[in-house]
């Protein structure tokens, strides 16, 4: 055998058995990062429901990791008064999704009653006071900005009861007016146009004019050329507001809409 094609030959045995036998490939990560080595950005939000609403913290790093599943791993101590949370680390997956991303964490702090809880957070042995108060209206922390945390959203406004809202989209405009009409059948069940305080609900941002942004902030955005939000009061049985939702499911998507309530339901017509 020629000298020359032994290093090939071996390099393509090499690939055979690494490849060959299964066409699967698992991306390796390092091991747990054993630090917090970025500072942290926690979000509020309330989870919608008709029984009894939920709260958590949503949290994200400003850095990006090499996996666009990493976790901010924490240690959740809660008493009558006292939320005290502590970040530990950031940790690798097992499975790596090959894309960068930042790593995130949710903490779920279950049903709050109106209150002002003491709220220190520990990262990296530095401890941060903080307050988190609960009222019928509003969900607000004070303090708990520090080198490794920042509240993005220290004051959540809660969602009052009989509000809906939602998009309406379409993709031409030609058909503005056929949207338009939705708009009109709200009208015939008993929906008005709702004027909510400035500020963030969580599920949409109602700005200083007295209208919704035209982006929802969490939930599933129509994905149409035009979007027209809206946030409406309606005292009505859901069942008439979902048969209201189907008859726009037969317009070939010429117009689309979907219809949040404040008790957690959604209704879509796609």
């Amino acid at each position: 055998m020629n000298k020359s094609a032994l290093p090939i030959l071996c390099f393509s045995l090499w690939l055979w058995l690494v490849w060959g036998c299964d066409n699967t490939r698992e991306v390796i990560v390092n091991p747990p990062v054993v630090a917090i080595n970025s500072a942290i950005n926690l979000t509020s939000f309330e989870n919608l429901d008709p029984v009894a609403p939920t709260f958590e913290l949503r949290c994200l790093t400003d850095s990006l990791y090499p996996c666009d599943n990493f976790s901010i791993e924490f240690v959740l101590n809660a008493s009558s008064d006292t939320i005290d949370l502590t970040f530990i680390e950031i940790s690798s997956p097992v499975i790596c999704l090959p894309s960068f991303g930042q790593a995130y964490a949710i903490i779920n702090l279950g049903v709050l009653a109106n209150n002002t809880y003491q709220f220190p957070i520990t990262v990296n042995n530095v401890k941060v006071s903080a307050q988190l108060i609960v009222t019928d209206s509003t969900i607000g922390v004070i303090g708990g900005d520090s080198t490794w945390t920042n509240f993005l959203r220290p004051l959540l406004r809660r969602i009052p009861a009989n509000t809906i809202w939602g998009q309406v989209g379409y993709n031409l405009i030609a058909a503005l007016d056929s949207a338009k009409t939705f708009f009109d059948s709200l009208t015939s069940i008993g929906a008005t146009p709702e004027t909510l305080s400035t500020g963030s609900y969580g599920y949409f941002y109602f700005n200083g004019s007295g209208n919704p942004d035209s982006i929802l902030e969490l939930g599933p955005s129509i994905g149409t050329n035009f979007r027209i939000p809206y946030v409406y009061s309606y005292a009505g049985d859901t069942a008439t507001l979902h048969s209201l939702i189907t008859a726009y499911t037969n317009q070939g998507n010429v117009v689309e809409v979907n219809v949040i309530t404040s008790e957690g339901y959604e209704y879509r017509s796609w």
